[in-house]
């Protein structure tokens, strides 16, 4: 296997394990919104858990892309993107400590499917020649 695709199956390994650690916390948002039962609090520590490993894969993404012209047009991407998450999580939050659980609910399943459709940009972008990342997990 040539140095390039042990790169690039390591960018993609580290991406999937960023996903895979932040699974329970979706799936904590998930619960919170179906149960109702969530305060704000709860629901702030699974977005930030969320939005923590997708900063990461971010940044572990942006590094790979060091170099290309590609970079800083896709670092401008997922900065809107993160930054509407964020915006969606903190009202959600905001919602729950009101008690408003109709608009808490629809809240937590936008940052979900946002929160996916994240992860399947991160996940399915292709990179040339990307830097070595071994060891950054």
């Amino acid at each position: 296997m040539s140095a390039t695709a042990t790169d690039a199956d390591t960018l993609e390994d580290v991406l999937r394990e960023r996903h895979r650690r932040c699974r329970p916390a979706l799936g904590r948002l998930k619960l919170l919104a179906s149960n109702g039962r969530g305060t704000g609090r709860d629901v702030r520590a699974a977005t930030a858990e969320v939005l923590a490993e997708l900063d990461a894969a971010e940044a572990v993404l942006l590094d790979a892309l060091s170099g290309s012209v590609r970079r800083e047009a896709f670092a401008h991407f997922l900065g809107c993107r993160v930054n509407r998450l964020r915006i969606v999580a903190e009202h959600a939050a905001a919602t729950a400590d009101a008690g408003d659980l109709p608009v808490m609910r629809r809240l937590l399943y936008q940052f979900h499917a946002l929160a996916e459709a994240m992860w399947k940009v991160q996940l399915g972008l292709q990179i040339r020649n990307p830097s070595s990342i071994a060891g950054r997990t």
